[in-house]
């Protein structure tokens, strides 16, 4: 009886942690993203060799950092699910998907909006590209996958066992640039230096945190919801506290 209890009371803390400071991420990463908007669009100078359109990858690196990141977390979330099946891991990595979904999302219409100039077409079936394209499906699928099952438990094992295999992909997307001959540029920054001329390079962090507070947003909020679907005995109770 006391661990059913505290299994309960556990989410009901978790609940309430988020309920307190999901606002709080939601402001920093509001005000950050419109400070940085602001300096990246007009007052960092133009790129030499881009000129305008170098700005978009403000929004396009931070996503595609998060979009990575989210997927090795779900991977994580995962294997500790299987493993222990603990259920705090399952609601941590059912959260986490859209996020992911988002920024890939970003990427690709970033990345096209970039390629168009630069490159002279929206898209080309590069490595890095289509893997990270393949990543954008594995979110879709993983979405589709939540609701295409009887019970949650069936649908946190199969979710669990495909965000564990499919992260295999990860590292596919970082050194595709370095394995093959791609159209994608390598990376900027590197351990030994940085092209990115340092009056530029201070905002790329900046922007990145406030990505990082907005996804925690969503991901406060989408765990909020998994624990009320999850736990629907407890809506009335944890909504009037909350």
């Amino acid at each position: 009886m006391y661990r059913y209890i505290a299994k309960y009371f556990l989410l009901e803390r978790v609940y309430r942690f988020c309920n307190y400071f999901a606002p709080i991420s939601f402001f920093l990463g509001f005000l950050g993203f419109a400070i940085m908007s602001y300096v990246c669009l007009f007052i960092l100078p133009a790129d030499g060799a881009q000129l305008e359109v170098y700005r978009i990858l403000f929004v396009h690196v931070p996503s595609a950092i998060i979009s990575e990141l989210v997927y090795l977390f779900l991977a994580v979330n995962g294997f500790i699910f299987l493993v222990w099946r603990t259920k705090i891991s399952a609601i941590f990595l059912n959260s986490a998907i859209t996020i992911g979904l988002i920024c890939t999302g970003l990427v690709l219409v970033t990345g096209s909006i970039w390629g168009k100039p630069t490159w002279g077409t929206f898209w080309i079936w590069d490595a890095r590209i289509t893997s990270t394209f393949i990543l954008f499906i594995q979110y879709i699928c993983l979405i589709a996958l939540k609701t295409s099952f009887s019970t949650k438990q069936t649908a946190d094992q199969i979710i669990s066992i495909l965000s564990i295999v499919g992260a295999i992909n990860i590292p596919i997307i970082k050194f595709s640039v370095s394995w093959w001959n791609t159209l994608h540029q390598g990376p900027s920054i590197t351990a030994s230096g940085s092209s990115i001329d340092g009056e530029m390079l201070y905002a790329l962090p900046l922007m990145l945190l406030a990505f990082l507070f907005l996804a925690l947003f969503i991901f406060l909020r989408n765990i909020q919801y998994e624990i009320l679907l999850r736990a629907p005995s407890n809506r009335k109770v944890w909504r009037s506290h909350g």
